[in-house]
């Protein structure tokens, strides 16, 4: 059995998604530490949100020889923003490409601003897309997903919204992320003493 040796060097940031927090299902079904997932309120004071996530990257970039970004619905547009801005490795589940569209309803300060989608990292970036989720159209994700550098990868899943919850979905991607080293242990010799 292939068990991971958690890399202390990278540290993980999560972003959760609107009207979330570090309790959504996507965060708290990662094991790995060092990982830290700032809960934040998107519909109160949208520019704030940005200074709050550009501190705690700092801070992180500061401490750590690697930081990994993970982000879930808009807080995956978040991760992809700044992990284009410093060249970060990101796992982006089910992204909200466009939320000056998507959300102006429910967030009305971001229908005026200019909410890009850069896919031009040219870091190491999963993305995983939900092909049910009625809060990402497919054909979006289809029509700006392409033309990516060979370091983005993007898998299509279909069985509906937020499945994507699964652990062994995100551990698989985050092992290439965060550069966890596996260790081979003998099921024969290995057992619970509990």
């Amino acid at each position: 059995m292939m068990l991971p040796i958690e890399n202390n060097d990278t540290f993980l940031l999560f972003f959760h998604g609107l009207d979330s927090s570090n309790e959504t299902s996507k965060y708290t079904c990662i094991t790995r530490e060092p990982k830290l997932c700032q809960t934040v309120n998107y519909r109160e004071d949208f520019e704030t949100v940005f200074e709050i996530y550009e501190a705690l990257i700092q801070e992180k970039m500061q401490a750590y020889p690697r930081v990994v970004l993970v982000g879930h619905s808009l807080g995956g547009w978040f991760a992809n923003h700044f992990a284009h801005k410093y060249n970060l490795r990101a796992l982006l589940i089910a992204p909200c490409i466009y939320p000056s569209e998507v959300l102006a309803d429910r967030i009305p300060e971001v229908a005026n601003m200019k909410l890009s989608f850069p896919t031009s990292n040219t870091e190491m970036t999963w993305v995983m897309v939900e092909v049910d989720d009625e809060c990402l159209d497919v054909a979006v994700a289809k029509r700006t997903l392409v033309n990516l550098p060979e370091s983005w990868e993007v898998e299509y899943f279909e069985r509906g919204h937020h499945r994507i919850a699964r652990s062994s979905e995100i551990w698989s991607q985050l092992l290439d992320l965060c550069e966890d080293p596996l260790v081979w242990i003998d099921t024969a010799t290995f057992y619970d003493e509990d």
